[in-house]
């Protein structure tokens, strides 16, 4: 399938597509259409919170709050492992205290431009070198550096549900098809901790979601599209490591975006989109805390002997007498 040139506005109908950042946030679909980010509201907070967040639903914009330099760092260093993004704009400041260098910041995203402090482009620089050199040294990622990067697909759903996905690259294969998707952060990229920070960021709600729309598009792929992060460590030695979900996971994240995909068409037709429960609720204490203290109450030594019961305390004040 050819990948369409789209500067702005809705997309005529589903398709792959190349398009500026902004339209593709601004929702490119013929209708309101879901993502992956507003799915991941809907299911962690609720249809008003995703109505909030959704650029054709909420009644107003809301104000923007100013990016973080670690964040400017990970924007420009996405956009030079990808070759695509906005234009970077170095601001020859240490950093953002002084006037001329605020003014220079504001100018550059006004013109929708990616602006970084010249020591931080140092770092963003550093950054996409070491992943361009060490991935194709991973078997399997050989493709990466070759497969078109940034592209949209919009797709309707079996459901009726208009849905779009920004991949950062893909691979499209006669036989089989890549998706990647590059995460960099100060977090530590070890495998034996991805499992834990795919499940606290929903993030196979993003691999689940993107695979569904590019079986939607191209379904001679469906069961052989495969999604893979790229996680990159900001810090020195700026850790890699390339990781799939596995089936639990992916299973769950169907089952995620299913019911996403229900929460969403039912506020759509009803134009409805309600909060929290307007109730009093119990707050589950969860299982995992219960008996990590349960542990310690039998092992710590410093524990032994407590008594449950204040009464029968051997610590209890002597001039308490027979008081309560």
């Amino acid at each position: 399938m050819k990948i369409v040139p789209h500067l702005a506005g809705f997309v005529p109908g589903p398709g792959l597509y190349r398009m500026p950042a902004d339209t593709y946030h601004a929702d490119c679909a013929p209708e309101p259409s879901l993502s992956s980010s507003i799915a991941k509201v809907l299911l962690e907070q609720s249809p008003e919170h995703a109505a909030l967040a959704h650029p054709r639903l909420r009644a107003e914009k809301p104000d923007e709050r100013e990016a973080t330099r670690p964040q400017e760092i990970g924007t420009v260093a996405h956009k030079l492992i990808l070759g695509q993004g906005a234009e970077v704009v170095a601001i020859d400041f240490d950093d953002y205290k002084k006037a001329d260098a605020k003014a220079a910041r504001a100018a550059a995203y006004a013109a929708g431009r990616a602006p970084i402090l010249m020591p931080d482009l140092v770092t963003a620089e550093r950054i996409a070198d070491r992943v361009l050199a060490r991935l194709p040294q991973i078997p399997g990622c050989e493709g990466f550096t070759s497969a078109p990067a940034e592209v949209v697909a919009v797709v309707q759903d079996r459901s009726g549900a208009w849905l779009r996905t920004m991949m950062d690259r893909v691979e499209l294969h006669p036989t089989h098809a890549i998706i990647w998707d590059v995460k960099t952060s100060s977090q530590a990229a070890a495998p034996q901790g991805l499992g834990r920070r795919l499940e606290q960021m929903s993030m196979e709600v993003q691999a689940a979601l993107y695979v569904r729309v590019l079986a939607t598009l191209l379904p001679h792929l469906a069961g052989r599209i495969r999604f893979r992060w790229i996680f990159v460590e900001s810090e020195e030695p700026n850790g890699l490591c390339v990781a799939e979900a596995d089936g639990v996971a992916m299973e769950v994240g169907a089952r995620k975006v299913a019911a996403a995909l229900h929460l969403w068409n039912r506020c759509r037709a009803a134009d409805d989109w309600p909060g929290y429960p307007a109730e009093i609720v119990r707050a589950d204490y969860p299982d995992w805390a219960e008996r990590r203290w349960s542990e310690r109450e039998s092992l710590d030594p410093r524990l032994a002997g407590v008594s449950y019961d204040v009464a029968q305390s051997p610590f209890r004040p002597l001039n308490m007498g027979s008081a309560a």
